[in-house]
């Protein structure tokens, strides 16, 4: 379903990405300096340890350039069945629609710093907004999304934190979930 795919927005990646290889050759040269030839026993290491470090880095800036391509591209909603299946980067997350108590359609806004966050409670690259944010009117809450402001919809669960998700069409989704059980609330 075309309207249950996230909705994204065209991300800006050449300023990260020259920010993120600039970083990481600067950490290399520092790297170099500390374990350079002064602290090296033997002069036969020194270039050994230069390629090691130059390998290091190609890796950590492959690493950043797969990230941050291929982060946006999984995010994904799939309906199966009566459970929607959210894909992020490394995991999938099951939702059965059974278990959502109500669902809100709202405007949201991220509070987003410049610059690339992996890790834990949330993470953002261009494109890829994950982990535990703080909403206006809301609090804590799970969010998956592909755009930093938007509208979405905020599922509400019993016992667990609400989740908003943001789908070219929150209000089919919305009608998905409200088919299966919970009424609709709309806030705007």
């Amino acid at each position: 379903m075309r309207e249950l795919s996230p909705r994204r927005e065209p991300p800006s990646r050449w300023p990260i990405l020259l920010l993120l290889g600039v970083g990481v050759f600067v950490a290399g040269g520092l790297l170099w300096a500390a374990i350079g030839p002064s602290a090296m026993p033997s002069e036969r290491l020194q270039p050994v340890v230069a390629v090691l470090v130059a390998c290091a880095e190609l890796a950590a800036v492959g690493v950043g350039v797969w990230s941050l391509g291929a982060a946006p591209r999984r995010l994904d909603y799939r309906l199966r069945g009566r459970t929607l299946v959210v894909t992020m980067l490394l995991t999938q997350r099951r939702v059965p629609l059974a278990s959502v108590v109500r669902a809100e359609v709202l405007r949201y806004d991220l509070v987003v710093v410049p610059g690339v966050k992996l890790g834990w409670p949330r993470s953002h690259l261009p494109g890829y907004y994950v982990g535990r944010w703080r909403l206006d009117g809301v609090g804590t809450a799970e969010v998956i999304v592909a755009a930093p402001r938007g509208d979405g919809i905020l599922l509400r669960f019993r016992e667990a934190s609400p989740l908003l998700l943001a789908p070219r069409d929150p209000e089919a989704l919305a009608a998905l979930v409200e088919r299966s059980g919970p009424r609709l609330a709309q806030k705007w």
